[in-house]
C-alpha cells in the first residue's frame, strides 16, 4: 500500500503576502502543521508546484525552513511561477540544475515520474518532445503501478476559463490554464492505461477528479487561496470562504482512495 499527500500552490513571497482574501505564509504553515499531525505516517509529501510567487531566492529562502518542518519528505514538481533552477539549488540543494526538472523515484513498489511542464511565459504548460519521447519509454504496458505527476493539467476540466482561456480589459488575452499538447500528452500514456494509478497535478487552485479514457486525473487544491471553476464559467474567480486543504492518497492494488482534508486558516487578511 501506497499512502501519500498531495498539495500545491503555496506561492510564498513574503511573510505577509496576501491574495484570494489570504496570507500564503501562515496558510502553507497551517497545512504542514495539519500533515504532521496525521495519526498516521504518510510515505511522501507530493508539492505540485508554484512553491513561490515570483521564483526568486529570496522567497526560496522563506519557503524552505517552513518546508523543512515537514516530518514526510517532500517532492517537488515545477511550477509556472517557480524558478526551476532556484527551486533546485534553494529546496534541493542541487548545485548543477537541469533546465528542466524531470525525475522519477519508487516507493512500495510503485514509479512515481515527475514531469516539469512550466512555461513561466503564461499560464499555458508545455512538454517539449524530448520529454514526450522520454514519457512514451516510460509508459509500456508491462511494468510496476505508475503515477504521472507535473503541474498544469493534461485534460480538460470543464471550465470555459481553464480550458480555453479568458480575457479583462485593457490586458492581453490569458492563455488556457491546460497543457498545450495534452493530446500528445494522453497518447503517451495509453499504453501504461492498466498499470496507470493516477496523473496528478496543480495549477488551478482547486479539487478535481476526472476519468477520462481509462485513466484517473487528480488536482490538489492549493494550500493558498481557491478559485472557483464550474461549467461555463469565464472569469477566474476567487473564493476566500474556502479553507486551505490537502488531498490524501492512498493507492492500494488497483483502487485510488482520494480524501480532501480542509485545514482551519489564520485571520483573513486582504489582498
Amino acid at each position: 500500500m501506497l499512502r501519500f499527500v498531495h498539495i500545491s500552490d503555496s506561492h510564498i513571497s513574503t511573510p505577509d503576502y496576501a491574495n484570494y482574501g489570504h496570507r500564503s505564509y501562515p496558510n502553507l504553515a497551517a497545512v504542514i502543521n495539519a500533515i504532521n499531525a496525521l495519526p498516521f505516517s504518510v510515505d511522501f509529501v507530493l508539492h505540485t508546484g508554484d512553491v513561490a510567487q515570483n521564483g526568486t531566492a529570496e522567497e526560496y529562502a522563506l519557503a524552505k525552513p517552513l518546508l523543512a518542518t515537514s516530518r514526510f519528505p517532500i517532492y517537488y514538481a515545477n511550477g509556472n511561477h517557480d524558478d526551476c533552477e532556484q527551486l533546485q539549488r534553494a529546496l534541493l540543494g542541487i548545485q548543477t540544475p537541469s533546465a528542466r526538472y524531470d525525475y522519477t523515484f519508487s516507493a512500495h513498489g510503485a514509479q512515481i515520474a515527475v514531469f516539469d511542464s512550466a512555461d513561466r511565459q503564461g499560464h499555458t504548460g508545455i512538454l517539449l518532445d524530448s520529454q514526450l519521447e522520454a514519457l512514451r519509454a516510460l509508459c509500456t504496458s508491462e511494468g510496476a503501478p505508475l503515477i504521472i505527476v507535473l503541474h498544469h493539467p493534461p485534460v480538460p476540466l470543464d471550465a470555459t476559463w481553464i480550458d480555453h482561456g479568458w480575457s479583462v480589459p485593457d490586458r492581453p488575452p490569458y492563455g488556457t490554464m491546460l497543457l498545450a499538447n495534452w493530446q500528445a500528452f494522453q497518447a503517451a500514456i495509453a499504453p501504461a492505461r492498466e498499470r496507470l494509478r493516477g496523473v496528478f497535478f496543480g495549477h488551478i487552485h482547486h479539487a478535481h477528479q476526472v476519468w477520462h479514457n481509462g485513466v484517473f486525473y487528480c488536482a490538489a487544491p492549493s494550500t493558498f487561496g481557491q478559485l472557483a471553476s464550474f461549467p461555463e464559467q469565464r472569469l477566474p474567480q476567487p473564493t476566500p470562504e474556502q479553507p486551505a486543504a490537502f488531498n490524501l492518497v492512498t493507492v492500494d492494488g488497483a483502487q485510488v482512495t482520494v480524501r480532501q482534508c480542509a485545514v482551519a486558516r489564520p485571520a483573513a487578511s486582504s489582498a
